[in-house]
């Protein structure tokens, strides 16, 4: 394993930020693997040589300079590991082991190359998903995760990796009216603050763009975006959490309640609730977003 005080490659920083990000859609919590049911560590990997048997003919996988390993690892009541290894310049590995049962020897479940880093990182967390959780009887809620002290995850990573269930995620989204949405349109990335409605009993959020003073650009076409909560009163970024975006139509049987609840929200603004909403009929697009888990 490499080790540097200098600051993460651009590339590998930009790696660390989807594995955090794909950590926080699987709710996993930051912890100490000792004692835990499973463990993911997040580690900074450098000319990866990685010997595999497949049937009766081993292969040598490369993954030349640095690059970012991931290690989920299920201990009992038999090993059960997966590794993926994500390189900025080169193929990305992804491998799967298990302890046979019969003679406690460890074999080669699965394993697949990816072209890109972002197909990896799925399909890390959908292989290891069933080759080691659901093998061993074990969900993300009893994976802890850790990191490398020098691939320097911070704040920004800890938000990234925020999880819906938290109390601060949850404090944020009932108390704050106003959240960060990040999005694109016209193959730009775009970011706003946005003023919206949390709906407790559903967990959905609500955003309406179209009135003068929140104009969100190709609304009517976002399908994902990610969600950036603050906390309140203080310029501290809590999490970033992706997001699947589904615009609300007049059409939709949900519309009448969905508008009549964004509407009683809205402060400031003159007319009754209903007036509001017929207004926002054909004057404004209603997005209802569902954080990932």
């Amino acid at each position: 394993m490499a080790t540097t005080e200098q600051a993460l490659d651009s590339r590998l920083a930009s790696i660390l930020d989807e594995v955090a990000r794909a950590v926080g859609r699987h709710g996993i919590k930051q912890g100490e693997s000792a004692g835990s049911k499973a463990a993911l560590r997040i580690t900074l990997e450098n000319d990866v040589r990685r010997v595999v048997q497949v049937y009766w003919t081993a292969f040598q996988a490369n993954v030349p300079g640095d690059s970012i390993g991931l290690h989920l690892e299920v201990a009992e009541p038999r090993v059960f590991w997966a590794e993926a290894y994500l390189s900025p310049s080169a193929v990305n590995w992804v491998f799967c082991f298990s302890e046979r049962p019969t003679d406690g020897e460890i074999q080669l479940s699965y394993y697949r190359e990816y072209a890109s880093t972002g197909d990896a990182i799925e399909g890390f967390f959908n292989l290891a998903g069933w080759y080691v959780l659901t093998a061993s009887d074990k969900t993300w809620d009893d994976v802890v995760y850790s990191v490398a002290d020098e691939l320097g995850w911070d704040d920004s990573h800890l938000a990234k990796a925020g999880t819906t269930t938290s109390a601060a995620v949850q404090e944020a989204l009932k108390k704050s009216t106003i959240m960060w949405l990040r999005w694109q349109h016209g193959g730009q990335m775009l970011q706003s603050p946005v003023w919206f409605v949390f709906d407790n009993k559903t967990s959905k959020i609500y955003v309406l763009s179209g009135e003068r003073e929140q104009m969100l650009p190709g609304a009517k076409e976002m399908r994902e975006a990610d969600v950036i909560l603050r906390s309140k009163g203080k310029d501290i970024r809590i999490a970033e959490i992706a997001a699947n975006v589904r615009l609300v139509s007049p059409s939709d049987e949900d519309w009448e309640a969905v508008a009549q609840k964004v509407a009683e929200k809205r402060l400031n603004v003159p007319g009754l609730p209903e007036d509001l909403a017929n207004r926002w009929r054909d004057t404004c697009d209603l997005l209802e977003l569902t954080l990932r888990t």
